[in-house]
């Protein structure tokens, strides 16, 4: 009685062992395939800095140490295809073997089989968010501020956000000014509840304006409702005022942090800071919902591949199922990242874009198995 309870365990660790050395193979394979791409990349874009002198040369090691800081966040990024690519493996020589097969004639299921398999991939995906992604939000600010000393930023003016509101630096002729709004409508490109510092060229306080609105037009930046508080605290009321700008509005961005560059922990309290300010949440919000569904994606991708693999007992390998197994991962994927674009741009709702492609995904891998071990019977019998 004892060795046949012992058995089925004997059997799950060694299939949930063969599955994950697939796993890590693919995983690594994967992660050098991406690392010289990037490397490539990184070279093709310092090559291009022909005439550059401001900007410091980039030699070999501070290039592959750029590519080296990417690879926690492109682990994060390819765990589903690793899994998606190992499982096909492991279960084509499982097919071959004749594992799943034996399995099911001495009473195992499918379910049986897969389940410690998944529970242990779900835990590879809380592995994921819970660890990696802490990891991958230091490594992406390392790299973005080493891209801007070798490679520059685009002169783009921002809004820089933090908890007291909108923050810019501007000239405006022989002026110069540090805008501060506590609320701002993306869309419009208004301003609400405005404090602008004015400051000569040598640096002297000139005076402050207050405003309760105001607006960017063609090279202008028109104030409502304006108070003027100068050096020697004179107050005056003034209905609307302008002052000139030299950027086109057009090109004005709110600089918040990118989703990729935030902890998962602090993903609620800079959303709702967002929110009260009136930013677009959305993009954040699609890109959380995708993040925290990352250890399902992953389960996603084993039961497809379980599904569509294990369906035929034949050992010959099958050119077809291999390639329908790859099509059906993939397209899961990229039809996901569809899906997060049209949420991004608010054509459809955040939660359905960020939890509808791996539920999708989820749901069907486990019709598919189910319906891998129900029992058929036959009809003529």
């Amino acid at each position: 009685m004892f060795k046949f309870i012992n058995h089925p365990i004997i059997l799950y660790k060694y299939f949930t062992k063969d599955l994950f050395k697939f796993f890590f193979f693919a995983l690594f394979f994967l992660i050098i395939l991406i690392f010289f791409i990037d490397l490539i990349e990184l070279f093709r874009r310092s090559s291009n800095k022909v005439g550059v002198h401001h900007l410091l040369k980039a030699n070999f090691i501070d290039l592959a140490g750029m590519a080296s800081l990417k690879i926690v966040g492109n682990i994060q990024q390819i765990l589903p295809f690793a899994a998606l690519i190992g499982s096909i493996t492991c279960f084509n020589q499982w097919r071959k073997k004749n594992y799943y097969v034996i399995s099911k004639v001495s009473g195992i299921s499918l379910w049986k089989i897969l389940s410690p398999i998944l529970v242990c991939f779900f835990f590879v995906g809380l592995f994921s968010i819970i660890i990696l992604n802490p990891f991958s939000t230091l490594m992406n600010k390392k790299y973005e501020n080493l891209q801007t000393l070798f490679f520059g930023k685009a002169n783009i003016q921002q809004f820089s956000f933090d908890t007291k509101g909108f923050w810019i630096k501007h000239m405006s002729g022989k002026r110069n000014l540090i805008i501060n709004a506590n609320k701002i409508d993306e869309k419009t490109k208004t301003l609400f509840d405005i404090n602008i510092f004015e400051y000569d060229d040598n640096k002297i306080f000139q005076r402050k304006i207050r405003a309760q609105e105001g607006k960017f037009t063609s090279q202008k930046l028109s104030l409502y409702n304006v108070q003027s508080i100068d050096k020697n605290y004179k107050l005056t009321n003034i209905k609307k005022f302008s002052y000139q700008i030299n950027f086109d509005s057009n090109q004005l961005n709110v600089a918040t942090k990118k989703p990729e560059k935030i902890f998962l922990l602090d993903f609620p309290y800079y959303l709702i800071q967002m929110k009260s300010y009136g930013l677009n949440i959305s993009k954040h919000l699609v890109y959380f919902f995708k993040l925290i569904c990352q250890p399902f994606l992953i389960i996603s991708m084993i039961l497809l591949s379980a599904s569509l693999m294990l369906r035929s007992n034949e050992r010959k390998v099958e050119i077809g199922i291999v390639s329908l197994s790859l099509v059906v991962g993939f397209s899961l994927y990229f039809i996901g990242d569809f899906i997060f674009a049209l949420g991004f741009s608010e054509r459809i709702p955040p939660l359905l874009a960020g939890f509808g492609p791996t539920l999708i995904g989820l749901f069907s891998g486990c019709y598919l198995i189910s319906d891998i071990d129900e029992i058929k019977y036959d009809k003529n019998s």
